[in-house]
């Protein structure tokens, strides 16, 4: 996937939440723990739906913002936003998984760190601002949600 723009970072932040909520689906149907189970089944639904809420912010953003140029940092840090599932959280226990997938969106949201810091026109920060705002609660969610089924 080639990233030039803002709407092609959509795009991949996009295709990585699907590709993750795929590949915890997957291995979800192939462990025999239960609470790993339930948790992967968790997550998956909660990638699905981070997936759905940013098609819908890309719908809302303004052109201007979409079509803001942000190769740069992608020449810099090349992306795969299809990876292939390896089954690995299937072999993980629950804390590693909630770290693992805690990371991925820490590299998104380091990401969108970098493009508002170097972001110029009003529109695109405030878009990046939202972006931003999005997955870091998101990831808090994923972590006090996470943390509640470690208490029961």
């Amino acid at each position: 996937m080639q990233v030039e723009t803002l709407s092609d970072v959509l795009d991949w932040t996009k295709a990585i939440h699907t590709n993750l909520a795929d590949c915890l689906n997957h291995c979800g149907e192939g462990t025999e723990s239960e609470r790993l189970k339930m948790l992967l089944d968790y997550l998956a639904h909660h990638e699905r739906e981070l997936s759905r809420v940013l098609e819908l912010t890309k719908q809302h953003a303004t052109p201007a913002a979409l079509n803001t140029w942000c190769y740069e940092y992608f020449e810099k840090y090349p992306v795969k936003p299809h990876e292939e599932c390896h089954a690995e959280f299937r072999d993980m226990d629950t804390r590693q998984v909630v770290a693992t997938l805690l990371a991925a969106h820490e590299k998104i949201i380091g990401l969108y760190r970098y493009l508002h810091s170097r972001a110029e026109v009003t529109s695109t920060r405030e878009l990046l601002e939202q972006l931003m705002e999005l997955e870091e609660h998101e990831a808090m969610r994923i972590a006090r949600d996470t943390a509640r089924m470690e208490d029961l």
